[in-house]
């Protein structure tokens, strides 16, 4: 006859109780059956366990994410024109205001151009009205029938090529005077000089970078958040900008509609409300939730689910909670006063025997 090693059934390890030695002595699979209908599922043994009310761990969260402070704007002031730098007017850590004279370059040659095309433009004024006095001749001519139909519409012809001419002068002009604009270099906003990328003396083609500026005012705070942080922030009646210990209110601006394809998260801009931390700043964004939540330190996983013990007369009862995840705050939907499992709920299976001890008593 074979033995009840025939029929494997699993038993917890841990101290033998009587149903465990009785189960392990049967030779008989019918008697073997027969005892685990008797016996309750779960733990033979009852297990010491403390509870505590979920009304008195249940918090509002606090959330945080790695956070930079940015300037608006960090313009690199470059040349617009070829011409050598004749002064400048500014050092490393300087404070302007938009407007003010930054960078002086050699303005001869375009002076002496603006010069030529305003001549040009003086001698097609009076051609245009050279054609004009031989246009209005033609026309008391042809009254006459002095004069050809053909040369007349020449004398039309010459007053709209003058005319053209004028225009294109007048252009040049235009052109002249935005290169004599160019040679001097002002500041755009309000900003701090953070380097002089040229020298007094250099020739500087069109494009090359002279200084560069921080714009003093505007800072914003850039964050990138995963999707619940996202909506958590969002909803956020406050929020901080925190770095050496130190809080500046900020309040959220935008959340860009881009999300990051490898780390999954979209970036949120936050302006200050009041003082604002430097450009270049490290810290953190921290903002508390809008519901009290249970701290994910009583969270427990059975069977690939998170949830949570909770007392049940004497059993212990698993909870699974859907939305949960492993080192976060998770939402309970349970009544204040339900006695959660604290400790003792790892060595829990759901509808395990459990005795409940008192606080101050030992196990």
């Amino acid at each position: 006859m074979r033995t009840i090693s025939s029929y494997a059934i699993p038993m917890r390890t841990g101290p033998a109780n009587p149903v465990t030695r009785c189960l392990q002595s049967l030779r008989y699979p019918a008697a073997a059956l027969l005892m685990l209908t008797l016996a309750p599922w779960g733990h033979a043994e009852t297990v010491s366990v403390r509870t505590v009310r979920l009304g008195d761990v249940l918090a509002v969260p606090e959330f945080s994410a790695p956070a930079t402070v940015v300037a608006r704007n960090a313009p690199s002031p470059a040349a617009e024109i070829a011409a050598r730098v004749e002064d400048i007017l500014v050092k490393v850590g300087d404070r302007v205001t938009a407007g003010d004279l930054l960078v002086r370059l050699d303005c001869r040659r375009y002076e002496s151009v603006r010069t030529a095309r305003q001549a040009a433009v003086d001698r097609a004024l009076a051609q245009q009205a050279f054609a004009e006095q031989q246009l209005q001749r033609a026309r008391n001519l042809q009254r006459k029938k002095s004069i050809s139909k053909e040369l007349l519409d020449q004398r039309r012809t010459d007053l709209a090529t003058a005319e053209a001419d004028l225009l294109a002068s007048e252009q040049d002009v235009r052109l002249a005077e935005i290169d004599v604009g160019h040679c001097d270099l002002r500041a755009p906003v309000d900003a701090v000089v953070t380097e002089r990328a040229t020298s007094v003396g250099s020739y500087a083609n069109v494009g090359t970078v002279l200084l560069k500026l921080l714009e003093a005012e505007g800072q914003e705070v850039s964050v990138a958040l995963r999707h619940d942080q996202a909506d958590g922030l969002q909803s956020a009646d406050s929020v901080v900008f925190t770095s050496d210990e130190t809080d500046y209110p900020v309040t959220l601006r935008t959340l860009l509609p881009r999300v990051d394809p490898v780390a999954r998260t979209r970036e949120a801009r936050l302006v200050f409300t009041g003082e604002a931390a430097i450009a270049g700043t490290p810290g953190r964004i921290v903002w508390h939730g809008a519901r009290s939540m249970l701290p994910p330190d009583y969270l427990v996983r059975r069977d690939g689910r998170l949830g949570v013990f909770v007392l049940d007369t004497d059993r212990a009862r698993f909870v699974d909670i859907p939305d949960a995840q492993d080192g976060r705050p998770a939402l309970l939907q349970l009544a204040p006063e339900t006695l959660l499992i604290s400790e003792g709920r790892q060595r829990l299976i759901d509808n395990d025997l459990v005795n409940p001890i008192a606080a101050g008593e030992s196990r």
